[in-house]
């Protein structure tokens, strides 16, 4: 599995979304800008993102993954602060 293929794996789930996705080896780091996370929890996030991909953590195609879950609003607020 590489960045990608996890693209892929999440693009059906998450249709409108903003995804980025890199990896170093078989630990990735993934962004998702979706509205659809709106009034979510951090951990609420986060576990719809695991629910997917947590076939691959099992099989040890994939050891880590970093999860960044923002709404527009957050993520347009985030690269203002920077």
């Amino acid at each position: 599995m590489n960045a990608d293929d996890l693209i892929a794996l999440l693009r059906p789930h998450f249709t409108n979304a903003h995804i980025q996705a890199v990896n170093q080896g078989n630990k990735f780091e993934v962004l998702i800008v979706d509205d659809s996370f709106a009034g979510k929890r951090l951990v609420q996030r986060q576990q719809s993102v695991y629910a997917i991909v947590n076939p691959f953590i099992q099989s040890g195609q994939m050891h880590a993954l970093t999860i960044h879950a923002l709404t527009s609003d957050e993520y347009e607020a985030k690269n203002k602060a920077n």
